[in-house]
């Protein structure tokens, strides 16, 4: 038997992976080489395109010299680093703490030693000529590449075996003749260009240096200490990398965002702390409006959530800034956007930073790394932004995130023990809690400015009988007759509009109680697949005990199913159903039969109180009870999974004598910001589970027969979570 100890070669074909597979675009290019500028300590870097068209389309003569004022690398930096790649000098630097540049201190961004192959995705022949601090000679490296093909399968068209070992790469030291306006420094002039250059393309890259570095001095105007200026000019004219769109868009974030949304998430604590305006708030990861959201059960599935406590998210804390607009129709006032701002505004996104440099591709017009488009185009656009209306950045650091790493091909984060997952699901599950809590505020207020407008509108009556009576007081009634007449004219065309938005009103009425009733059948359906279900186990076991009972209760649910069809037809006139005395307490016992199993299932002890007095009745019709009784029921249950099972209760007052209904549970409670908007509809926070028409519908059918239901004041409350109180009218019928 024989052995061998066998080391690697690999082919010269590595180059071609490293460089121009690896690397996404001329652009990611650049940008690496960019960063190399910012770890060698430079404030002053240059980008120019040489001899290239008119029309910055590239021919045999173009070049690109990249130039910077850093600290330079000296023969020994040269040849023990630059050409040793992957080295692990920087990575391992990172770990014990000392990543930083010597002169300002920058946490450093390469740690693999690939950028430097972003040489290779631009051109096959370089010239690297660098000059460290008080050195006396330049260096200079020539790479010549132009021999081989693409693959390096070939030179001189000739077919051979290459290996990554033969190719030599030219050095030298001289006096110095390509840098004499600076003590230090490297410039890298590419030549023999690949790729398609055009002007769009070099727009491209003056929009990716604008938002390279450090955003919060860039956009908000605030001097930064730390100072690295990037210039680029195209055949000798230098080019503006984006300061004016970045003060437009500063101009935007001041003054036109409907929300301003600025903090942290402190991961040992799980706990979001942010500002919005002037105040100061904290959310905790387990509270209900959190666990209640789609994001979360997504993730997590529906339950309690107090063991989130314990969940350690790896991918470390961060902080952010988001800017959230109103992109809807009809919107006037501050907020207002025009086809210009909106089009600044759509071409951003959120940006991620580490330590002040951007992560790539994050914050490109067209990455969703966060999926909020793709989530929107599933049906779930109630949880969640569009990327057009937000703005904004997340910070995160090499120390304080160790887990959330780039991707070799600078292609987003790499996937470490979930790591960059968290960090997604962290944001848009707060980015979709100020979609369905602040922002839905806003829309509500918008909604109301709209009908107080609507009701000023009013005013054009009383001017024109103001203006009617001044002008018979001034003895001019061929003028009065004449605003009589336009007056009368103007009362026809008004109570024509208003019969034809009576009209659009009705129609809107019956979608909206359609939907309504639909979900309400739905909810009855699913009981009834699940008592059918249980039907079914109880016959395999061969055991006939309270099968009959559960037989009953499937036709009682079907039965409801069937009237809450014929409720159906209470909206329209020909077919309203008359009213009639309602014993409330045996509606309530139908609608808990139905609920029973499932408030079993999840632990929820349900008891009724009966006060002294008479029974509740209430002059109404089964459907109207059932529908508000469902609607209750199905909240608590919904907002009960958010706390300890053995915690969980609902609890129903009967009180003749006031003829008042009490629900109440020991849930999450009702959010004291939310109380002016719950009962107005698409307004909910459950996320995808909440349509936001529950307890806007059982509004309006109880006050459609003369009751009226409410959040339940203190006197009123049994129960620390959230009491309704629903108030039946004296009136029999």
């Amino acid at each position: 038997m024989t052995s061998e100890a066998l080391s690697f070669r690999p082919y010269a074909r590595l180059l071609t992976m490293l460089g121009d597979q690896l690397i996404k675009n001329e652009r990611i290019a650049l940008v690496e080489l960019i960063k190399n500028a910012y770890d060698a300590d430079a404030d002053q870097v240059e980008i120019r395109f040489e001899d290239f068209n008119e029309d910055m389309t590239s021919n045999p003569d173009s070049h690109i010299i990249v130039r910077d004022n850093g600290t330079g690398m000296t023969f020994e930096a040269v040849r023990n680093q630059w050409m040793n790649p992957a080295s692990p000098n920087k990575f391992l630097d990172k770990g014990e703490g000392r990543g930083k540049t010597p002169l300002r201190r920058r946490v450093m961004q390469g740690e693999k030693g690939i950028g430097r192959f972003a040489i290779l995705k631009l051109g096959k022949l370089s010239t690297v000529t660098t000059r460290s601090i008080n050195a006396e000679h330049e260096i200079k490296l020539r790479y010549d590449f132009s021999r081989y093909d693409d693959d390096f399968l070939s030179e001189n068209e000739t077919r051979k075996e290459i290996f990554l070992d033969q190719i030599k790469i030219h050095c030298s030291q001289s006096k110095p003749t390509v840098l004499p306006y600076s003590q230090h420094g490297t410039e890298i002039q590419i030549n023999a260009l690949k790729g398609t250059w055009s002007a769009g393309l070099i727009k491209a890259v003056c929009r990716d240096v604008s938002d390279l570095t450090d955003p919060i001095s860039r956009i908000s105007g605030r001097k930064k200490s730390d100072q690295f200026d990037i210039a680029i000019y195209c055949n000798g004219q230098r080019r503006s990398v984006g300061t004016d769109r970045a003060e437009l868009l500063r101009s935007l974030i001041d003054e036109k965002p409907v929300l301003k949304i600025e903090g942290c998430f402190d991961s040992a604590e799980n706990l979001f702390s942010f500002q919005t305006g002037l105040d100061n708030q904290e959310i905790l990861l387990n509270d209900p409006s959190i666990t209640g959201l789609w994001v979360w059960r997504e993730r997590f599935g529906r339950g309690h959530a107090n063991s989130i406590q314990e969940q350690a998210f790896v991918c470390g804390g961060f902080y952010f800034h988001f800017y959230i607009f109103d992109f809807s129709r009809g919107i006037s006032g501050k907020h207002a956007l025009n086809q210009t701002e909106k089009d600044l505004l759509k071409q951003h996104r959120i940006y991620l930073y580490r330590d002040g440099v951007r992560v790539y591709p994050y914050g490109d017009p067209d990455d969703d790394w966060l999926s909020m488009d793709v989530t929107r185009g599933i049906g779930r656009a109630g949880n969640f932004f569009s990327n057009a209306q937000i703005v904004g950045w997340i910070d995160i650091t090499h120390e304080g995130n160790p887990n959330l790493r780039d991707k070799t091909n600078r292609e987003g984060l790499i996937e470490t023990g979930g790591a960059a997952s968290d960090l997604i699901f962290l944001v848009q599950i707060f980015l979709s809690y100020l979609k369905q809590h602040h922002f839905a505020r806003h829309q509500q207020e918008q909604r109301r400015r709209h009908e107080a407008r609507r009701i000023q509108d009013g005013r054009v009556e009383t001017g024109l009988t103001e203006l009617q009576q001044s002008l018979a007081k001034e003895k001019l009634p061929s003028q009065a007759h004449q605003v009589s007449t336009l007056a009368a004219s103007y009362e026809r065309e008004k109570s024509y509009l208003l019969q034809r938005a009576e009209m659009i009103e009705d129609l809107a009425g019956v979608g909206l109680s359609v939907e309504m009733a639909s979900h309400d059948i739905m909810l009855l359906m699913n009981r009834a697949k699940a008592i059918g279900r249980h039907l079914a186990e109880m016959a395999r076991a061969a055991g006939v005990d309270g099968i009959c009972e559960q037989s009953d209760t499937l036709l009682a649910v079907l039965e409801q199913i069937g009237d809450g069809m014929q409720d159906l037809q209470i909206l329209f006139k020909s077919s309203r159903r008359r009213r009639k005395i309602i014993i409330v307490e045996s509606v309530l016992e139908k609608i808990h039969k139905i609920y029973g199993p499932l408030l079993a299932k999840s632990s929820i002890r349900y008891r009724t109180v009966k006060l002294g007095g008479p029974p509740l009745t209430a002059s109404t019709t089964d459907g109207v009870i059932m529908q508000v009784l469902i609607n209750l029921f199905d909240n608590a249950s919904y907002w009960l999974d958010s706390i300890e099972p053995e915690k969980r209760e609902i609890q129903v007052t009967l009180d003749g004598q006031s003829r008042e209904l009490i629900f109440s549970d020991n849930g999450p409670g009702i959010d004291p910001e939310d109380l002016p908007y719950i009962f107005e509809p698409f307004y909910s926070g459950k996320g995808k589970e909440g349509r936001g028409l529950g307890l806007y519908i059982a509004r309006q059918l109880l006050e459609r027969h003369g009751h009226r239901i409410g959040v339940a004041r203190k006197r009123h409350e049994s129960l620390p979570g959230a009491n309704f109180v629903i108030r039946f009218a004296r009136k029999e019928a």
